[in-house]
């Protein structure tokens, strides 16, 4: 069973797996292709699906008359899908190439899901992506606001409030009124940031907690501050944030196998990117990206 669990999980299997889907697909389509292109089969599976969503919609199964209409839409929707591919309209239209590409990839991805990873797996992904889950930090603190629009002098005002703090006057008696609270408790950085301005809050999460300190320069005005408690920044233990580290190693596992398939199927092309001609030059670049780039050649525009 381990040997199993190591092989399912190598990349190389994934790899082949995507291979393999992908020539099955072409297969069925291929042989889909085949049809005559004026031949529409509507089989009992399509009958039953154009039942089925009709009892979704409206709670209760289509009467012979409805389904027969559903059936005319089907055939409607079949006969101008074939006749626009016949007249080239999907060439060269962006949206259709997007929504085909779009399609490929949700192939891509419904084949590169994977058996759920060990702890030992998310472990080492959360230490190598340890800034993704880092708590940060969180300070309780209060602060005392002055607003440099109503003192003239505001730098002795700022000295007088300290004289006065270091007297032990109640913090709440001093400063000016403001609407942002005047003591916050175990608050993040983000949430100081967004309330008094990255600035401010960078400088409050790296004060020690006990004396006064200031004065700071937030968004709003000037304040002295002191913080009571701090709690450092920490990464947390893979039981605390398991869910989370989970979802984001496979949402990379799963973008890793579709690059992969991508490479794949793109060593089956020749790409040649030719560059524009520039004026005055008749010569244009054109690009082999199968071989180095000091390999390009140059060919007659």
């Amino acid at each position: 069973m381990n040997a199993i669990n190591r092989l399912w999980r190598e990349p190389l299997v994934h790899f082949l797996l995507i291979g393999v889907a992908l020539f099955l697909l072409f297969e069925v389509k291929q042989e889909q292709g085949n049809e005559a292109p004026n031949r529409i089969v509507v089989n009992p599976s399509q009958v039953e699906q154009l039942s089925a969503q009709f009892r979704r919609t409206w709670l209760r199964s289509p009467s012979e008359d409805e389904l027969a209409g559903l059936i005319e839409g089907y055939v409607r929707d079949e006969v101008y899908y074939r006749e626009a591919l016949a007249m080239g309209l999907d060439q060269n239209d962006p949206q259709v190439r997007m929504r085909m590409r779009l399609k490929l990839e949700f192939l891509l991805e419904d084949l590169s899901v994977e058996a759920p990873p060990a702890d030992k797996v998310l472990q080492a992904y959360l230490q190598q992506h340890a800034d993704k889950f880092r708590t940060e930090p969180q300070v309780s603190f209060q602060h005392v606001y002055l607003n440099p629009d109503i003192h003239r002098d505001l730098e002795a005002d700022v000295q007088n409030v300290q004289a006065r703090l270091k007297r032990s006057d109640p913090a709440a008696s001093l400063g000016d009124p403001t609407l942002l609270s005047i003591q916050y408790t175990q608050v993040v950085q983000d949430d100081i940031a967004r309330r008094f301005g990255e600035a401010f809050a960078q400088r409050v999460v790296d004060l020690s907690p006990g004396e006064w300190s200031g004065p700071l320069v937030s968004q709003l005005g000037v304040h002295l501050v002191q913080v009571s408690d701090r709690v450092a920044s920490r990464l947390p233990a893979l039981a605390e944030v398991r869910e989370q580290v989970e979802r984001e190693y496979l949402a990379a596992r799963r973008q890793e196998l579709k690059d992969m398939a991508y490479q794949n199927l793109r060593a089956g092309y020749e790409v040649l990117i030719e560059t524009a001609v520039n004026a005055g030059n008749d010569e244009a670049i054109t690009m082999d990206e199968s071989t180095p780039a000091a390999q390009a050649t140059e060919t007659k525009g």
